[in-house]
């Protein structure tokens, strides 16, 4: 085991780069994608200047410091928001390394361990893209929730035992079947609290982008999970919520003219918050009390229902 160490140190740089480079492909896909513009091509270029990026300033994160945030043929500033995402989506999928690898001993050599890790990888993926546009634009592209969808339900059903429990499923049919489920129950409750709360506050209460975002949630990782997520996600979103209405009273009180923003809260950046913290705390959460949390709300349900 001592000597397993560094190779496993070794692989969570690896991982890290890899995350680095992803979070830089994300960075066109956040740029581009609300516009309905391609990822693929044009290839990336200075906004300023519009000359192509040659492959030795595209290096992330070091590129950023090396040119210290500027374009080396015209000196435009590059925002550090380009290098900080690409950190952030290293940083998130060396998370999801310890915990499925290095965190879970049984299976540190496992393969299982880390198809597990790259489908959770890519949940994160999804999430980073899908919490920059809507904190941008409050917006949640279908290109990026269907497109979850779709990849969490496929992978689930071919690799049925790379759902966290209790969605991990023996046979591809189970697999099938606890995808449907999650997506169903991820997308029907933000959906019902949506048609009801709109109804009562006469306006839109959450937008339908994140009613898809959540059935991903729960196709990739379970209707139970999404469900804590969606009632986890507003603690998370407290501290912007409190400071935009503060924001929002001293315009109120000074005079001064608001926008719809500023009553506004992108509510999908909190959403995938909760939804990276449930992934990274889930097999502790799940066995510490989740399992039991469950098993009563299941016996309040039936006998609500009077069975």
């Amino acid at each position: 085991m001592f000597i397993a160490w560094p190779i496993l140190m070794s692989l969570g740089f690896g991982v890290f780069v890899v995350g680095s480079v992803v979070g830089s492909f994300l960075n066109v896909c956040i740029y581009r994608i609300p516009w309905q513009k391609s990822v693929i091509w044009p290839g990336s270029h200075c906004p300023k200047c519009l000359q192509p990026i040659v492959a030795q300033d595209n290096v992330p994160i070091l590129s950023w410091l090396l040119l210290r945030g500027e374009c080396r043929r015209c000196a435009a500033p590059i925002a550090a928001r380009y290098a900080l995402i690409e950190l952030l989506v290293g940083l998130l999928f060396v998370g999801a390394y310890l915990t499925d690898v290095i965190f879970n001993p049984m299976n540190l050599f496992g393969n299982i361990a880390y198809g597990r890790m790259a489908y959770h990888q890519l949940l994160l993926a999804l999430l980073v893209a899908a919490t920059f546009i809507d904190y941008d634009l409050q917006i949640i592209p279908d290109e990026v929730t269907v497109t979850g969808m779709v990849l969490g339900i496929l992978f689930g059903a071919l690799v049925p035992d790379v759902r966290p429990d209790p969605s991990s499923a023996g046979t591809w049919w189970q697999g099938l079947k606890m995808g449907l489920i999650g997506w169903a129950v991820g997308g029907g409750l933000p959906w019902s609290f949506r048609i009801v709360f709109s109804k009562v506050f006469r306006r839109e209460a959450l937008g339908f982008g994140d009613v898809t975002l959540m059935a991903m949630v729960g196709a990739f990782l379970g209707w139970q999970a999404a469900v804590l997520a969606f009632f986890l996600a507003p603690f998370f979103g407290f501290a912007h919520a409190g400071w935009k209405l503060l924001r929002w009273m001293r315009k109120l009180l000074l005079g001064l003219k608001s926008s719809s923003r500023d009553r506004e809260l992108a509510f999908g950046p909190y959403l995938s918050m909760a939804s990276v913290a449930l992934l990274f705390s889930w097999p502790w959460l799940w066995n510490g009390w989740g399992r039991e949390f469950f098993d009563t709300l299941r016996v309040v349900f039936w006998f609500l229902l009077g069975f």
